[in-house]
């Protein structure tokens, strides 16, 4: 089966022109517009992208995004600690902690704890896209 591609709107000026359509109860063209929505797209994207094989992630709901932001606040402050220590000399970070394996092993955790939390927001707040080819067989 030939599949063409259909690029992304945003990365060309081709605009999809030719329309397909399909019967749905009314239960169900709700459901998929509501599953669109949830996902920040319109519903001929969000259908292009499922025809293509892929699931759309849905958007964060209000108190999701509230927590998410408190996350990176303490990201924000995961790293600014990290930094501090950082600035210190081993002397002063001997006085501070009185323990250099302790000291070592909590730097050291901290650093990943800070890496991990920056990734996942990263994750997190990729918009999703209508792809561009639909998945090979490997992929699904």
């Amino acid at each position: 089966m030939k599949h063409e591609t259909i690029e992304q709107n945003t990365a060309s000026d081709a605009k999809r022109t030719a329309f397909i359509g399909a019967k749905v109860t009314p239960r169900q063209k709700e459901e998929i517009r509501a599953r669109a929505q949830q996902c920040g797209m319109t519903v001929s994207n969000y259908l292009l992208a499922r025809a293509y094989g892929y699931t759309p992630r849905a958007r964060l709901t209000r108190k999701e995004a509230a927590l998410l932001q408190e996350l990176d606040g303490c990201r924000s402050d995961l790293v600014k600690y990290t930094s501090a220590l950082q600035g210190m000399s081993t002397s002063q970070r001997l006085t501070l902690f009185n323990q250099i394996p302790f000291m070592a092993g909590w730097f050291h955790k901290l650093r990943s704890i800070a890496e991990a939390v920056s990734d996942f927001l990263t994750a997190v707040r990729e918009q999703n896209r209508v792809p561009s080819a639909p998945k090979s067989e490997e992929e699904k």
